[in-house]
């Protein structure tokens, strides 16, 4: 399960990113746009506008402030990747208050996890609907927490083209465009829904489903990046923000 925090976009494709609202009995939409295109918008009540917005200052400051920020190799990136446990760890005393914020966000996405997990089992057929959410039971999970550095119009893509290994991941954004996932042949821009979240697909949920659902190809595109359909003006605008 990887939940992460990192970058959107802004213009929304709704007939392949379609918003479910766990709260309004919508939970039989899920497995549809997994089948699609592996990735869906969600909203909760469990995880407010508020907690999210808190969510990503406290991830900007943690980035900025901590010892145990992470610079990757080839894309321009900063992250870091934790556990629970990690949390309040080595190299975040100096962040404390920002940490608590990131724990009970953590916590909030723990009980959205077992919502989709447990829609995904009842939307695929299975008699017993926990059975997925049951091989979480011992939160093996990870928050990985991201921050794009500056880039110009030469830019290509900030972070690769991949698929996510685990079960579920699930993306925070704020809003700056980039994100796009390769569904129907194009690279399409995932969208920015303020106050949701977006779900996809990894490797391992989608070959316990034989594939049933998608563990789609990805990418934070820059203004270089080939074939992509985000605005050059969205992207250039996204290298300027860090």
């Amino acid at each position: 399960l990887g939940m992460q925090i990192g970058e959107g976009a802004t213009c929304i494709e709704k007939d392949f990113f379609p918003l479910v609202n766990l709260d309004d009995n919508q939970c039989d939409q899920v497995v549809p746009a997994l089948r699609d295109s592996g990735f869906l918008i969600v909203k909760s009540s469990l995880l407010d506008l508020e907690l999210q917005q808190k969510a990503l200052a406290a991830s900007a400051r943690i980035l900025e402030l901590s010892s145990k920020t992470v610079t990757h190799p080839s894309d321009p990136k900063q992250y870091m990747m934790l556990s629970f446990d990690d949390l309040g760890g080595e190299g975040l005393s100096e962040v404390s208050e920002d940490v608590s914020v990131i724990k009970e966000y953590y916590s909030s996405l723990r009980k959205i996890r077992d919502i989709l997990l447990q829609s995904i089992a009842s939307g695929i057929g299975m008699d017993d609907a926990e059975f997925f959410s049951r091989q979480h039971n011992e939160n093996n999970d990870s928050i990985r927490l991201l921050n794009y550095l500056h880039g110009d119009e030469n830019t290509a893509n900030r972070c690769k083209e991949h698929s996510d290994y685990g079960t579920l991941t699930l993306l925070l954004t704020d809003g700056v465009g980039g994100l796009e996932a390769f569904v129907d042949g194009k690279w399409r821009q995932v969208p920015y829904v303020e106050g949701a979240l977006i779900v996809n697909i990894g490797s391992i949920l989608s070959e316990w489903t034989r594939q049933d659902l998608k563990a789609t190809l990805h990418r934070v595109a820059g203004p270089a990046s080939i074939g992509s359909t985000t605005s050059t003006n969205d992207l250039l605008k996204a290298v300027s923000v860090q």
